[in-house]
């Protein structure tokens, strides 16, 4: 009888999930369709909506076919998916890309290729947000003065949990990010790195 009651509740619980998920991804296309971004087939939202702020007037928005949007939710930790883009700026999501707890901020350009899995907690900031000038900081001239410069993640990258993408950086195809990396500079394709300052460890050897 035990065993019986567990299994319905098993059943019941993981049809709540489908149903769920089922929902937020609707309601998370139905968003993306009001602020105009151009979107594939198959994306799916797991675990809660996507916070979506974007400027009217950006650039261009795009997120191609079978993007998973998953955002993490436990008794440990919360953490949501976050897409933020500002005004003339682009964010580009190719096709198949994975993201858990993921927030990007595009203040020019993000732009992120094929098959790419980003970890959760990971954050994705072209721009340093504040001037370094401490005078400009103290007024209304400190964001505008930011500097900001484009993103680009290459195809089949993998960037572990907890990783920081600051502004400028390309990482080339294939390359594998240990969790917790400071990403401030280029990495090459086909290698693992990882630290921070975030450093070639190894080559993959294909």
């Amino acid at each position: 009888m035990r065993e019986i009651l567990r299994l319905c509740y098993k059943t019941f619980q993981y049809g709540n999930v489908i149903l769920y998920n089922y929902w937020c991804t609707v309601v998370f296309r139905c968003l993306l369709w009001v602020n105009c971004v151009e979107k594939g087939r198959g994306i799916r939202a797991v675990n809660s909506i996507p916070k979506l702020v974007i400027n009217r007037k950006v650039s261009r928005v795009m997120i191609g076919n079978g993007v998973t949007f998953n955002s993490c939710s436990d008794h440990s930790w919360y953490c949501r998916c976050e897409l933020w883009v500002r005004k003339n700026a682009e964010l580009i999501i190719s096709d198949y890309v994975g993201m858990n707890g993921v927030m990007i901020y595009a203040s020019e350009k993000v732009e992120i290729h094929d098959n790419v899995k980003i970890g959760g907690g990971t954050r994705i900031f072209d721009t340093n947000h504040h001037s370094l000038n401490h005078l400009q900081r103290r007024g209304d001239a400190d964001i505008a003065n930011a500097k900001s410069a484009p993103i680009v993640i290459e195809e089949d990258v993998f960037i572990g949990a907890g990783c920081f993408i600051g502004k400028g950086v390309t990482i080339g195809a294939r390359s594998i990010i240990a969790a917790g990396s400071v990403v401030v500079k280029d990495i090459p394709a086909d290698c693992i790195a990882g630290g921070n300052p975030c450093k070639v460890i190894k080559k993959i050897e294909s």
